[in-house]
C-alpha cells in the first residue's frame, strides 16, 4: 500500500482549509449581503444615493411622498440594490440615462415593497432602454416595452417610460406594466411562503376574470383600460397599474379584486398603517 507523503498532506490540507474559507465566506456574504455571491455582485457593489438622486425621486415619484420616514429609508437602500445590480443598455441618443434607470427601479421597488423578495434574480437580468419606440424582432412589430423572460429581460421605450411617471393618476405606468409581468415569472420560479402566497392570489384572479359575471362588469366599466381585456397575463399587469397610481379608487370600485391583490403584493398604499417589509 503506497504511503501518503508529508507534502501532500499539507497540500491536502491547504486545499481543504481554502475549500472551508470559500464555504463560510460565502455563507457570510449571503447571509449579510442577502445576495448571492457572484463574480457579477462582487465587481457590481451597491452605489449609495446621492442627494441629487434622492431629490429626482421626491419630484418624480408620487407615492414616495405618502411614505414614512421609515419607509423610505427602506424604499431608497431597495432601490440602490436594484439600479447598482441590474445591467442597463442603452440605444441611440438617450439624454438623462441616471433618470431612465431611476424610472425602471423605482417602478420595481414600488411593486414589491410589502416582499422581502425583491431581487428579481430568477426573472430580470437586463434592462434595455430604446429613445422611443422600437422594432421587437420577436413580436415583429413597434413596441414601447416588452418583457422576455427566456432573455430575462426588459425592454423600454425612454420616452414612454417616462410619460408612465409624468401622470401619476391616469392608470398607465409602462415601467409598472412590464415589471409587473417579470414579477409573475419570479414568483413562479420560486418556493417561498411569499411566493407560494401571490401564485394563490393569482389563480383567484384568473378565476375572476373568467367568470361571465366579472367578464359583464368589465365591459362595463372604463377604470381598467382596454388593454387589460387582451388576456389574463396584460390583464394582471393593467390591474397593478392601478394598483400603484389609484389604490383608493380600485378599492372602492373592485373590492373584492383589490384584497386578492393587495394580499398578494402584501401593502396597500391607500392604508396609512401598512409597514414596508425589511
Amino acid at each position: 500500500m503506497q504511503q501518503i507523503s508529508e507534502s501532500d498532506k499539507e497540500i491536502a490540507a491547504i486545499v481543504l482549509v481554502a475549500g472551508l474559507f470559500v464555504v463560510f465566506a460565502k455563507a457570510i456574504y449571503e447571509n449579510v449581503l442577502k445576495e448571492r455571491l457572484t463574480l457579477y455582485n462582487l465587481f457590481h457593489p451597491v452605489k449609495r444615493i446621492s442627494a441629487k438622486e434622492r431629490l429626482f425621486i421626491l419630484n418624480f415619484l408620487k407615492p414616495f411622498h405618502d411614505l414614512s420616514p421609515a419607509q423610505r429609508k427602506e424604499f431608497l437602500r431597495r432601490f440602490a440594490w436594484f439600479k447598482s445590480k441590474k445591467h442597463f443598455v442603452f440605444y441611440g441618443n438617450i439624454q438623462n440615462q441616471e433618470h431612465i434607470k431611476a424610472y425602471v427601479s423605482a417602478s420595481a421597488i414600488l411593486l414589491t415593497l410589502g416582499l422581502n423578495d425583491y431581487r428579481f434574480e430568477k426573472s430580470i437580468r437586463r434592462v434595455i432602454i430604446y429613445p422611443s419606440k422600437y422594432y421587437s424582432r420577436i413580436a415583429r412589430n413597434h413596441h414601447v416595452g416588452e418583457y422576455n423572460p427566456r432573455l430575462r429581460t426588459l425592454v423600454f421605450s425612454a420616452e414612454s417610460l417616462k410619460d408612465g411617471f409624468s401622470i401619476p393618476n391616469d392608470n398607465i405606468n409602462l415601467g409598472i406594466h412590464e415589471v409587473a409581468h417579470a414579477l409573475m415569472i419570479d414568483t413562479h420560479k420560486k418556493q417561498s411562503y411569499e411566493a407560494k402566497r401571490f401564485k394563490v392570489g393569482l389563480l383567484k384572479m384568473n378565476e375572476m376574470y373568467h367568470s361571465e359575471e366579472f367578464i359583464s362588469r368589465l365591459a362595463a366599466t372604463s377604470y381598467f383600460r382596454d388593454y387589460g381585456k387582451t388576456n389574463f397575463v396584460e390583464f394582471f399587469a393593467v390591474v397593478a397599474e392601478s394598483f400603484i397610481e389609484t389604490p383608493e379608487t380600485f378599492k372602492r370600485n373592485f373590492p373584492q379584486l383589490f384584497e386578492i391583490v393587495r394580499t398578494m403584493f402584501n401593502f396597500d398604499l391607500s392604508d396609512p398603517n401598512w409597514k414596508v417589509k425589511n
